[in-house]
């Protein structure tokens, strides 16, 4: 019991020292989004949620890169121009929701944009001819499935996919480098009011329970 109790502390402890407050990757997100916006000739609003939400050290230092990439795409290709945005009745100035909060053992990381969304007919159409899924095979794919093609190897060749908002561009490498952290990544969309991307990552790499079992000398 002693000894259990002194793992438990040591494991406390630990962890304590690995864990840090998002906000470190955070911080860097309000400056890119007013040079972004503003060499693009758009109004955007960055509003984040959840900043002192505490994630790994390790974990942290890697999150950093994917974000960038869908806040970028976000004002690149998610939010229209101010016309665009007037003639659909919404608000002339875009927002970007950045939100960090905990569920369970994870940590969920969400970037949501009021845009344009994606079609996900024009996304097959886009898969179909870069070769990436057959007329067929996509002719069977649900609406979900569709979306996720964005996430295909060799999606992102074209310089800017316009038609489809142009979220595919490098969206393989972010899918990769969440599933590296041991993390996962949703997308979610609906035409002519915005996207979101939900990250799922794990809380820390320390508290994952394992039991090592040798046989055979495996």
């Amino acid at each position: 019991d002693q000894l259990t109790q002194t793992i438990s502390n040591l494991q406390e402890t630990s962890m304590e020292l690995r864990m840090v407050p998002i906000k470190q990757v955070f911080d860097r997100f309000p400056r890119m989004v007013r040079d972004i916006s503003r060499s693009r000739g758009k109004k955007i609003h960055l509003q984040i949620e959840g900043e002192q939400t505490e994630l790994d050290r390790s974990i942290i230092n890697r999150l950093s890169d994917p974000l960038v990439h869908l806040i970028r795409n976000a004002i690149d290709h998610g939010i229209e121009v101010e016309s665009e945005r007037e003639a659909r009745g919404k608000k002339p100035e875009g927002r970007i929701l950045l939100r960090a909060h905990h569920e369970g053992n994870h940590i969920i990381v969400s970037v949501e944009d009021d845009g344009e969304g994606m079609d996900p007919e024009k996304i097959k159409e886009a898969a179909i001819e870069k070769g990436i899924i057959s007329e067929e095979a996509a002719s069977r794919l649900s609406e979900q499935e569709a979306l996720n093609l964005i996430f295909a190897g060799g999606f992102s060749t074209s310089t800017e996919i316009t038609d489809i908002s142009g979220r595919g561009v490098g969206m393989d490498v972010v899918k990769t480098n969440i599933e590296k952290i041991g993390g996962t990544v949703e997308l979610k969309t609906r035409t002519g009011k915005g996207t979101t991307f939900i990250i799922k990552i794990p809380l820390t790499l320390a508290i994952v329970s394992a039991l090592i079992v040798a046989a055979g000398g495996e």
